[in-house]
C-alpha cells in the first residue's frame, strides 16, 4: 500500500538528467535506421521516448518524495479541479481509464483518508469522491514538487520554443480528432 509521507528525500536531477540524455541517444541512434521519407514514423517514436522519460522522472519523484503512485497523484489532481466532487464515471472519463481502475485506486485514497466517497442524492449506487483536507494538503505538496520538476526538465525551452511546440501539438490532435471524424475543439 502507498502511503503519503511527510518526509521528503533528495532526488539528484542531474543524473536523472544524465539517464534522460542517454535515452535520447539510445533513441537517436535507432532514427538513424528509419529512412527520413518515413518522417511520421521518426517523428512519433520520438515523441513516445521523450514522453515515457519524462513520465518515469515523475513517476521516480514521486515514489521517492511521496511515497505514492502516479495514478494516485492524477486522481487526486482530478479531484483538486472540481472541489464539488466528481462520480467515479466522471473520474473515469477525465483520467481516461476504465472504471475499474479508477475503483481501485480511489478505494485506497479512501482508506488512506485522502479521499471521501458518498452516494450521490439521485442516484445510490453512484459515489461523488471529493477531497479531505488530508488529501488536500498532500495533494498540494506533491503538486509544487511536481512543477518544480517540469520547470527543470523543460527549462531550456524559451517561451517561444514551448508556443510553437504546443503549436504543433494541437495540429497533431486536430488531424487524429479529423481521422476519427470528430470536430477538433
Amino acid at each position: 500500500m502507498y502511503n503519503v509521507g511527510d518526509g521528503f528525500k533528495s532526488v539528484p536531477i542531474v543524473s536523472e538528467l544524465q539517464k534522460m540524455a542517454n535515452h535520447l541517444h539510445i533513441v537517436e541512434q535507432r532514427l538513424e535506421h528509419i529512412p527520413h521519407e518515413k518522417e511520421g514514423l521518426r517523428l512519433w517514436l520520438r515523441i513516445v521516448s521523450c514522453t515515457q522519460m519524462v513520465e518515469q522522472e515523475i513517476r521516480t519523484m514521486l515514489r521517492e518524495k511521496f511515497d505514492t503512485t502516479l495514478p494516485r497523484f492524477e486522481l487526486l489532481s482530478a479531484l483538486d479541479r472540481v472541489p464539488d466532487g466528481l462520480t467515479m464515471g466522471e473520474l473515469s472519463r477525465w483520467l481516461m481509464v476504465s472504471k475499474g481502475n479508477v475503483t481501485g485506486v480511489a478505494e485506497r485514497l479512501s482508506e488512506d483518508g485522502f479521499i471521501r466517497r458518498e452516494p450521490t442524492p439521485t442516484d445510490r449506487r453512484s459515489f461523488v469522491v471529493t477531497l479531505t483536507g488530508k488529501g488536500r494538503e498532500a495533494y498540494k505538496k506533491m503538486e509544487l514538487e511536481y512543477e518544480e520538476l517540469l520547470d527543470k526538465l523543460f527549462n531550456d525551452l524559451t517561451l517561444d520554443d514551448s508556443d510553437m511546440f504546443a503549436g504543433m501539438l494541437a495540429k497533431i490532435k486536430e488531424s487524429v480528432e479529423e481521422l476519427r471524424g470528430q470536430d477538433p475543439e
